[in-house]
């Protein structure tokens, strides 16, 4: 291990071991780097492994970290120490001592899907109307108390206490009684149940303490109440208390995450080391410029200032547009004139405030050929084959999982209908016992075949938990996807939506197979426990050739050679929530920071004078945010789409030219104006760059237009769902014109023109 290869400040960071220890990293300071370096160096000035505690946020950067500690001092030595994220690290306490509260060790954690239908039994039981009181505003209030560690009664007390907060407050109740009938756990619970653990067993809190002398948090400054207290309690007699964080990159606040607790860190610990690492290796000096003058802004924050020894680089592109096509346009050239520059799609992002932004650059991108990929969509284990083999394996584990027994009893189907299932229910609730005990002590009033199908369901179920307990994980869940049909059902059908969930089942056996093969002791309910700690954080974001698209809050912790930030414009980004309440706009900002400390060599933002979003048209401000990038760092872009059929008014930039000039700066007017109706939602797309002539779908054109006309045998498409595919004949006139195209990878379709959605992507020679 060679310290010498850290900057001073790094360095600093690894060789301070005592102490409590405040790092301030800024985006790109290598501050994995110096946290690895800093257990390293532990371990080699004699700390044992196993006293080490490094909390994460990612079971990515939790892997990461200790990789790298692993390539500095080697396994052995690296091996017993506790990389993890905070609730891997909880699960892993509970594992050990979860009786003491109640629960047993078999336990299973629930995701939000799981937790919404034992919400709903809640609500059926209580008789309340989801319409009254909408289950997703529940779920957030009981992860927001729990977060702030606030039993049932203590969030009424803070609450408004009407008749709203007092079912509320009988819902809290009622979920955590019935979560504890099942013998689980949602992810909130896991901090909070540690936090019980700990705090009602002084000889649990004790071992702890003594067993992890050294204790490091990444990311600090997104952590919440729950995970604040955890972490002050298991350092409360070392006190050798390392944090790592950047008060400009906290955007968490709706997720629960308290600023407060890195702004606040020297009054907690006011003997503490503050180290700044300031020194940026990721991007241009201009683009740290911008950043750092933007973020200057703010109030609530800590004083440091990004530098770099790389050059200045390019200056900032502005685009100001005419409409939210106009701006889409004009990335999709840009894009496509970096790519003719030998610049690959992989190495650009278009990040966007809110989700409801990505449509329009979709459309473009993939009516202008560019390849992307949507960062934010269904998860893999969320997927519908997925949470049937899951469920499963759940109810094997832990027969008391009565949602998850739900879920997969008539699946696939076995003539276990509704009516039956709810017999079952009542029998189980009368008798309280498991729903699980239900299907051997079946209610007499089961007709004959209701009662043979559930018996061989029972039969099945009781087999497999008795195989679990002789097999490898690997080889029983193959033999429970043999045996349970669930692979077999979807062969079956033989579509293409089959197809897709066979390959996620073979998907899933390659998960298993890399559990297996990286954990020293694999267990089913260690898989389980694994899988059930994957967050969309951890998600896949290798996009090799192809353009990224996700929201500003994805893309933390990522970065891009290239990277667009649209809708710069006052209510999209900072959001109309926030203008008005100053902490609020403080986080919008520091999203802003984060935005644009994600670009490595280009930094390109767009504004637009009239954009449809969430159904409305809109006329907003450029955002403020603009105005606090200096003049000499922008370069305004030329470019404008055909699409722009009228000049948009000027855009002021100057914080005084813009208040002046958007008296209603956020003017909306129903989506009945008088707004011209142009081809394709306003896009001249025979003139975009990558578009070529003719290249108009089918629903946009006039009823009398002779449809058959537009496409010929031989001409290549695109279709939104199917891709691109080759004409193979043209048929009918007018309404009745269709088109059988032989799709790349959908096969052949036959569609309607007057309505398909497809665009000719060339013309014919």
């Amino acid at each position: 291990m060679d310290l010498s290869l850290l900057n001073p400040e790094q360095r600093k960071a690894a060789e301070t071991l005592e102490g409590p220890v405040l790092i301030l990293a800024g985006a790109g300071s290598g501050k994995t780097r110096a946290l690895t370096y800093r257990v390293a160096n532990l371990i080699d000035h004699g700390a044992a492994a196993w006293s080490i505690l490094a909390l994460t946020f990612t079971n990515k950067a939790a892997a990461e970290m200790k990789s790298r500690v692993i390539g500095l001092i080697g396994p052995e030595a690296a091996e017993e120490a506790w990389i993890s994220t905070f609730h891997s690290t909880c699960a892993r306490i509970l594992r050990r001592d979860i009786e003491k509260l109640g629960y047993t060790r078999n336990y299973v954690i629930y995701d939000d899907d799981d937790q919404a239908r034992v919400l709903k039994e809640v609500y059926k039981q209580l008789n309340i109307d989801d319409a009254f009181l909408p289950l997703r505003e529940v779920r957030g209030k009981i992860g927001d108390a729990k977060n702030k560690m606030l039993s049932p009664d203590e969030w009424f007390a803070r609450s408004a206490r009407d008749r709203r907060c007092g079912l509320v407050h009988d819902i809290m109740v009622t979920y955590e009684r019935r979560m504890k009938s099942l013998n689980a756990l949602d992810f909130d619970d896991l901090l909070l149940k540690t936090l019980e653990l700990l705090a009602d067993h002084p000889p649990v809190l004790d071992m702890y303490r003594n067993r992890f002398r050294y204790v490091m948090v990444d990311e600090y400054q997104d952590t919440n109440t729950a995970q604040y207290e955890f972490v002050r309690l298991l350092t409360a007699n070392s006190r050798n208390l390392c944090v790592v964080g950047d008060d400009d990159q906290s955007i968490y606040g709706w997720r629960g995450a308290d600023i407060r607790n890195i702004l606040d860190f020297e009054k907690d610990y006011p003997d503490a080391r503050v180290i700044r690492l300031e020194q940026n290796y990721r991007s241009t000096a201009n683009i740290l410029d911008a950043a750092n003058q933007v973020i200057a802004n703010n109030e609530e924050r800590k004083d440091k200032k990004l530098w770099t020894e790389s050059g200045p680089g390019e200056k900032i592109r502005l685009y100001r547009a005419q409409d939210e096509h106009d701006e889409s346009a004009w990335m999709a050239h840009r894009i496509l004139t970096m790519k003719q520059e030998g610049i690959g799609y992989s190495r650009n992002a278009i990040l966007y405030r809110t989700n409801a932004q990505s449509r329009v650059p979709e459309e473009m991108l993939m009516r202008s050929g560019i390849p992307y990929k949507v960062f934010g969509g269904q998860k893999f284990y969320e997927r519908k084959e997925i949470k049937d083999i899951l469920a499963y394996l759940r109810v094997i584990v832990n027969p008391s999982d009565d949602i998850s027994l739900l879920r997969i009893i008539n699946v696939p189907k076995r003539a276990i209908g509704d009516t039956t299932i709810q017999a079952l229910s009542d029998h189980a609730a009368a008798g309280d016992m498991p729903l699980f005990s239900a299907l051997t002590d079946m209610p007499r009033t089961l007709n004959s075949r209701a009662r043979n199908s559930v018996s061989a369901f029972s039969m099945l179920m009781m087999q497999l938990i008795v195989m679990k307990e002789s097999m490898e994980p690997e080889d029983f869940v193959n033999e429970l996807i043999d045996k349970t049909g669930l692979e077999q059902q979807y062969v079956q059908e033989n579509t293409d939506e089959a197809r897709a969930r066979i390959e996620n089942i073979h998907e899933f056996r390659g998960s298993l197979h890399e559990y297996m093969e990286s954990s020293d002791n694999p267990t089913l309910e260690g898989y389980l426990e694994n899988v059930s700690l994957v967050t969309d954080l951890d998600r896949e974001t290798a996009t090799e050739g192809f353009v990224t698209l996700m929201t500003l809050h994805s893309a933390k912790g990522l970065e891009f050679d290239n990277v667009f930030i649209p809708g710069m414009e006052e209510n999209i980004f900072p959001s109309a929530r926030s203008v008005n309440e100053d902490h609020r706009l403080e986080e919008e900002r520091r999203l802003m920071y984060v935005g644009m400390t994600r670009a490595r060599k280009r930094l390109f933002l767009s504004c637009a004078y009239e954009r449809l979003l969430f159904n409305q048209f809109q006329h907003n401000a450029p955002s403020r945010f603009l105005d606090e990038i200096p003049a000499r760092l922008i370069e305004a872009e030329s470019y404008r789409s055909p699409a722009a059929a009228r000049k948009p008014a000027a855009f002021p930039l100057t914080a005084e030219g813009r208040r002046s000039a958007s008296a209603p700066s956020a003017t909306v007017r129903p989506t009945v104006s008088a707004r011209p109706k142009l081809t394709l939602h306003g896009l001249a797309l025979d003139q975009i760059p990558g578009v070529t002539k003719g290249m108009v779908p089918s629903k946009a054109r006039e009823e009398d237009s002779p449809l058959q006309m537009l496409f010929h045998e031989g001409d290549r498409v695109m279709h939104p769902k199917f891709g691109a595919g080759t004409v193979v004949r043209v048929s009918g006139t007018g309404k009745s014109a269709r088109a059988a195209v032989a799709f790349d990878s959908a096969g052949e379709k036959e569609l309607a023109l007057a309505i398909a959605p497809i665009v000719r992507l060339e013309e014919e020679t």
